[in-house]
């Protein structure tokens, strides 16, 4: 049972440094982007905000279910 909320709070530190760096790396695209940035950027961009917001859901989703996970 203390597994669950030993994951869920490492899921969720995960999900929010995913979705930081995500914002961060939209600011140096802005700033130092070019006609050489990569067209993909938008979209490595999108799904790493996505991927840290399905690992914070996973991470709450952990915390609160009261079922032996692990």
């Amino acid at each position: 049972m203390i597994w669950n909320y030993v994951f869920g709070i490492l899921a969720i530190a995960f999900g929010m440094y995913q979705m930081l760096n995500s914002i961060k790396y939209v600011k140096v695209i802005q700033h130092h982007g070019n006609k050489t940035t990569s067209n993909f950027s938008a979209l490595t961009v999108w799904y790493s905000f996505l991927f840290g917001a399905c690992f914070i859901i996973g991470g709450v989703v952990l915390l609160v279910v009261k079922s032996p996970l692990f």
